[in-house]
């Protein structure tokens, strides 16, 4: 061992950093001559300019450096310590429609690692419509169907309701579906103070998905309040209110907007409620935030810190204390970026989604299935999802250290950027009224369809990347198995169970259902919700005493609905017609690369075509470079392709392209000839020549495919 082995050896002192300047100057220098904001600054669909690096003056002036989890704004994590005390739920949507079905995978997923229920609900349940009285395609589709008493029973048989967390998202239809709830556990001998859990109502989220309500949204806010204070006074450990930004996301909303929505959803939940007569503290604590996670990893993780911090200034405006200030968020791994194609993808998605949420700090996560857009998930979908986070927080060991990203330069600027920006929004909702007459003249809707053309654009452009979908392709890839559903038949098969529930009820017990329906007509708001769980446990279904309860009212009127959409759904359609064309004809539409030359020498722009073209399906040939202009008009005649695109360099398309352009419009005039990149100057030779059009870096991916498709019939 060397003598002075032990030294202590001051690195920093004899490597000083390096400026701002200095590092300027390295990197102007390994762009050689590229504009610097050209390639190294990036704009999000937030409207952040996104540096390349950042240095410790951002902190200047953010409150980030004295912040404490636990204190303060809540920056840093409305916990003092964090995932130590306890980590985020595992609350895994289980998208089940009879419950039969869900009980058994819920059994499954609890025994495997599972710790919360996240129950989404069928259409005809969140109407409050028994299946009998639905449409097809309304009952137990993408959701649990529920209409009675024993539908829990068999649904939560064998669950031991105090062993783990409920989250129902009721939509608008909470009293009706509380009333079920709280009747099994109350059949199940269960002190409701120990529960926990939401049945989270957001009737203003529904209106904004659906455009429209079963009843005007004041009489819903009415029923929300009911619904508050009774779990405020009887199971305080369950959350009335939901503010969902799913509709929101995926219309192709910001994260900015994202934020500012729910703020406005919140702040006018609190107002409705305190109006209501409901304390801000208790207000405060009835809500249940429930976010989309995005792709971008370190946008997603400021949005979370950065909604800790805002929603505490809401509240505390509000006059609530510091307790009430504390947010409760609930996330989940968002569709809008989610494909059918190359679907193992959405696996690394979803992955990189869920750690932006840990990091951040979220209460409870759900991780989308890989397979969610093409069909219900099975049991290998339903554990790749759930064991992604049990590595997160058992593997990784992420739920040791609280709040990792406080701290971080980049983190700490953009989350005050999001803050700020989130802010605006918000306050620019409010100056229209807030939130419900922002949605009804549509500021709502034409701000986020304006931030999701964009984003469109640069999809098309492929300045937006979607693997396997616009980028990196596989046009051979073996489809996943759809395994469609009847719903027809599911929905004939709950209406025949439902009407037999209610003939199986003898005089008496009918009778006794009559009479609760009675009490409900005449309870005042302070008896509605035990005379509401009275009739369900005399027989009563969900369509029952739904009907009763708004025996009087009438509906919402309407409003332009946000959008359902997948970023990738377009090109999906490309594929699909592609894989159609083929079954067909026998074979995919083709295109054939006239390359010039040595493989040196068009190889760039031939794998640039082949990755261009395999987005819309196209078979793409590719054979060595040619000499001579009668060899590539014979191979292209031999191919069948009614497309070529001529791949070389600059200097090939000057000396060589007008020659191969003339000899294939000789022979074969009605090939298109495409030239691979950009002709400059040389533009007007070479459609002269017999050039149809040209493709390069900044050329409309998809308008192109389309474009081309058609013209080959297959669209």
């Amino acid at each position: 061992m060397r003598k002075d082995s032990k030294k202590n050896v001051r690195l920093l002192e004899n490597f000083p950093p390096s400026t701002p300047e200095e590092w300027r100057k390295a990197a102007d220098k390994l762009l050689k001559g590229k504009p610097f904001d050209k390639v190294m600054i990036a704009n999000s669909p937030e409207g952040i300019r996104l540096e390349p690096i950042f240095w410790k003056e951002v902190l200047d002036g953010l409150d980030a450096a004295e912040s404490l989890p636990g204190f303060d704004s809540y920056l840093r994590g409305t916990n003092a310590s964090g995932y130590n005390h306890k980590p985020w739920e595992i609350a895994q949507e289980l998208p089940y429609g009879t419950p039969a079905e869900f009980n058994q995978a819920t059994l499954e997923d609890l025994m495997r690692g599972q710790n919360a229920l996240n129950i989404i609900l069928d259409i005809a349940t969140l109407k409050g419509v028994d299946p009998d009285g639905a449409k097809p395609g309304e009952v137990a589709a993408c959701g649990l169907s529920i209409a009675c008493l024993q539908d829990l029973r068999t649904a939560f048989k064998d669950i031991i309701p105090d062993a783990i967390s409920f989250h129902i998202r009721s939509g608008c239809s909470g009293l009706s579906i509380g009333a079920i709830f709280f009747a099994w556990l109350m059949e199940q001998g269960t002190d409701l103070k120990k529960i926990k859990g939401s049945i989270g109502m957001d009737p203003i989220a529904v209106q904004a998905a659906a455009g429209t309500l079963p009843v005007k949204l004041k009489n819903l806010l009415d029923e929300q309040a009911i619904l508050a204070h009774f779990c405020t006074k009887e199971a305080p450990g369950i959350k009335a209110i939901t503010v969902s930004t799913l509709p929101y996301h995926q219309a192709g909303c910001s994260a900015v907007e994202e934020l500012g929505i729910a703020l406005a959803t919140g702040a006018c939940y609190l107002q409705e409620m305190t109006e209501r007569g409901i304390s801000i503290n208790e207000a405060a604590n009835q809500i249940r935030f429930s976010f989309a996670i995005g792709p971008n990893f370190f946008m997603e993780v400021s949005k979370f810190r950065a909604a800790r911090v805002l929603w505490a200034n809401v509240v505390s405006a509000f006059g609530g204390n510091t307790e009430a200030q504390k947010i409760h968020v609930h996330a989940r791994t968002g569709l809008f970026n989610k494909t059918k194609n190359d679907p193992y993808v959405n696996m690394l998605r979803t992955t990189t989604e869920a750690l932006s949420g840990v990091i951040a700090g979220v209460d409870s996560l759900c991780v989308g299935n890989f397979d969610e857009v093409t069909r219900l998930p099975d049991t290998f979908s339903r554990r790749i999802s759930r064991n992604t986070q049990i590595i997160l927080q058992e593997e990784c060991e992420l739920t040791g250290i609280v709040d990792p990203a406080g701290g971080s330069w980049a983190v700490e600027w953009l989350t005050n950027q999001i803050a700020e920006k989130a802010w605006s929004f918000f306050q620019e909702t409010e100056s229209k009224g807030g939130v419900i007459p922002a949605l009804k003249d549509g500021f709502i809707q034409d701000h986020i369809a304006a931030t999701a053309q964009g984003m469109d654009k640069q999809l098309n452009q492929r300045r937006m990347s979607l693997v396997g979908t616009n980028v990196y392709p596989n046009v051979d890839e073996q489809q996943l198995e759809e395994k469609p559903i009847d719903y027809t038949e599911l929905r004939d098969n709950r209406a025949r169970e439902i009407a037999a529930a209610r003939v199986e009820l003898d005089e008496d017990a009918d009778a006794k259902v009559m009479s609760a329906l009675n009490d409900i007509l005449e309870a005042d708001g302070n008896t509605l919700m035990p005379a509401l769980i009275d009739a369900v446990q005399t027989g009563a279904t969900l369509g029952e005493i739904t009907k009763t309860l708004r025996a009087s009212v009438e509906p919402e009127d309407a409003i332009k609905p946000l959008p359902s959409a997948r970023l990738a759904a377009k090109y999906e359609a490309l594929r699909e017609a592609s894989n159609a064309f083929e079954v067909n004809t026998g074979q995919r539409p083709l295109i054939f690369l006239c390359n010039l030359g040595p493989l040196r020498r068009h190889k760039l722009r031939a794998d640039f075509t082949k990755s261009f073209f395999a987005a819309g399906g196209f078979k793409i040939i590719s054979p060595n470079g040619f000499e001579d202009p009668k060899e590539a008009v014979d191979a292209l005649a031999e191919s069948g392709a009614g497309i070529t695109v001529v791949c070389g360099t600059d200097d090939d398309y000057v000396e060589r392209f007008a020659e191969y352009a003339k000899a294939i419009k000789a022979a074969l005039p009605d090939t298109r000839i495409v030239l691979a990149g950009f002709p400059g100057d040389n533009e007007k030779a070479f459609r002269t020549a017999g050039m149809d059009d040209f493709i390069f870096i900044k050329s409309n991916n998809y308008e192109v495919n389309r474009t081309y498709l058609e013209g080959l019939g297959v669209l």
